[in-house]
């Protein structure tokens, strides 16, 4: 009965361990990029995607005023250089 007891104890734990392996939290990836320019008036502040993440592809994501996310290539661009430019200076500066 003992012995039981510590093998059903061992199963609970390990299987306790493999359930943090598969949260509830998703991992929300961009899948594909486009290299397709976006006004930088729409857009509200942006993050870096990386394979680190948990994502298959690196990415500049976008935030747009209208909380849509826009994939563009990671930095490649001037264009998505400039914008990250102009969010990074209007952090910084009290509003």
């Amino acid at each position: 009965m003992q012995t039981a007891t510590v093998i059903l104890l061992i199963i609970a734990a390990v299987l306790w361990g493999n359930t943090e392996a598969f949260s509830d939290e998703a991992v929300d990836c961009c899948l594909t990029t486009k290299d397709t320019r976006i006004p930088m008036q729409i857009v509200a502040s942006y993050f870096h995607q990386t394979t680190e993440s948990g994502c298959a592809i690196a990415a500049t994501v976008f935030i747009t005023k209208k909380d849509k996310k826009l994939c563009a290539p990671p930095e490649k661009n001037t264009w998505i250089t400039k914008i990250i430019t102009h969010l990074d200076k209007k952090k910084k500066t009290p509003q």
